[in-house]
């Protein structure tokens, strides 16, 4: 039973501008876990490559202020490239914005 609680059903980011993003994690027992993120804490959103010994993905997160590990945006799911590349430009544009960002491009 333990199992089905963990279960993600599915996995949401919600974009602000001006105030934060707030990311929610829905489990299939119905409980929902959501944590917010202001605007001023992003310093960037960071699209990388992750490679294992026996496969590779890509994952979404945040760089934030004042602390020394990245946010993932999506903790549980693995989302496709194509699916993740539109929300990383809105966190940079919602990000620079709020005057969190420099740069936000491919390289920087």
């Amino acid at each position: 039973m333990k199992l089905c609680w963990r279960t993600v059903k599915k996995e949401s980011v919600l974009i602000m501008p001006t105030f934060g993003v707030q990311l929610e994690t829905h489990y299939r027992s119905g409980r929902i876990i959501r944590r917010f993120v202001p605007m001023g804490k992003i310093l960037k959103p960071v699209l990388q490559e992750c490679v294992t010994p026996v496969t590779c993905y890509w994952c979404l997160s945040l760089l934030l202020r004042d602390e020394e590990q990245l946010m993932l945006v999506f903790k549980e799911i693995r989302s496709p490239l194509k699916m993740l590349i539109p929300i990383w430009k809105a966190l940079c544009a919602a990000a620079d914005e709020g005057g969190g960002l420099e740069e936000c491009g491919p390289d920087g």
